[in-house]
Order: structure tokens, then C-alpha cells, then sequence
């Protein structure tokens, strides 16, 4: 982790002119040139897809923002209350088909720029960023999302560190370091 928080430092030293809080408008200032780049997810293409930007043309991604060529595992889920009612049971098993359907995955994942969660599906139309995605996750390069074996509190206590220590420049790496030990020493 002490390197994460010295690339963190880095990131936050090259961006110490800018007051940007959300990604949407973080994203802009990459498309409309303000910001040589952004760390974020698979969502931001959405907006180069409403400006008019080209995957491969106009922007690029670059997974493990471009040093480890890895995917972080991890995203939403759809969970469906148990019912008595069977209706209701039904609707939902007529829901979940219909989200896990081949045609709903390509139109899905095309217009968000995702991976599917369905390996038999044709995704030639896929863009340069989900063609890298693809091969990465066929390669099985993966990396589990940590969130997956924290619990809900244990993730918001680092999220409210990395922005802590993103927001205070006078917070060293080591005291970063240290409290994320402490946090995840105490996890439960």
C-alpha cells in the first residue's frame, strides 16, 4: 500500500491547481482537453460517447492505468427479495433473463464501454478500451476488488482516507500508510 499512497502522492502533486471534486466533470476536462487523463471506470466512456469521441481515435484506456495491464473484478449486482408470492417470483426470474440475455448484454455493455458477464456473446462492435478489456480478461489477469472481502464500513473508512489524504497535502505517505494498516487491522 505504501506504494499506492506514493502514486497517490504523485497524482495529487500534477493535479494541485484543479478543485474538481466529481468524475463527470473531471471526464470533460479530459474530453474538451483541460486534463492530459483520469483514473476511473468503465462509466466515464459514456460521456466521450456523447461528445462524439472515438475509442482508439480520440481517447485511449489504459488498464492498470497502463503499467499492469490488470483488471480489477467487482461492480453491482441485482439481488431479488425471496417472495411468497409466485408472480412475483416469476417476474423476477423473467427480469434476470431478460438482463442476462445475449442481446441485452451486447446493447448493454456497448453503450456503457463494460465487459459482459457472459463469455458467449459476439462483441466484435466492442471499442478499443473493451477490446484491451477483453483480451485482459481472457488472459485472466484479474485482480478481485477489495471491497469484495471488506465489510460495507471497513470500505468506507479507506474511501474516506484516500480522500483525506487526497484533500491534505500535508498528510505524509506514512501516516497514510499507517492508518490504512490500522483500519484493515481492525476490519471486520
Amino acid at each position: 500500500m505504501t506504494a499506492v499512497f506514493d502514486a497517490a502522492n504523485v497524482a495529487r502533486q500534477l493535479s494541485k491547481d484543479s478543485n474538481v471534486g466529481d468524475w463527470n466533470p473531471a471526464t470533460a476536462m479530459v474530453i474538451n482537453g483541460q486534463a492530459g487523463g483520469q483514473i476511473m471506470g468503465d462509466w466515464a466512456q459514456g460521456e466521450f460517447a456523447i461528445a462524439g469521441k472515438v475509442a482508439g481515435k480520440d481517447y485511449t484506456c489504459l488498464p492498470g492505468s497502463g503499467v499492469n495491464e490488470v483488471i480489477s473484478t467487482g461492480g453491482d449486482a441485482f439481488y431479488f427479495p425471496k417472495h411468497d408470492d409466485p408472480a412475483v417470483t416469476a417476474a423476477q426470474k423473467e427480469l434476470a433473463k431478460a438482463m442476462f440475455s445475449k442481446e441485452a448484454q451486447v446493447a448493454f455493455n456497448l453503450k456503457k464501454g463494460s465487459l459482459p458477464v457472459r463469455g458467449d456473446i459476439d462483441l466484435s462492435a466492442a471499442n478499443d478500451c473493451m477490446k484491451k478489456g477483453l483480451e485482459i480478461l481472457a488472459a485472466g489477469n484479474i485482480l478481485p476488488s477489495g471491497e469484495e472481502f471488506l465489510s460495507a464500513d471497513t470500505v468506507e473508512q479507506t474511501k474516506d482516507l484516500f480522500t483525506e489524504f487526497w484533500n491534505d497535502r500535508s498528510m505524509t505517505i506514512e501516516a497514510a500508510q499507517a492508518r490504512y494498516a490500522d483500519i484493515i487491522g481492525s476490519a471486520n
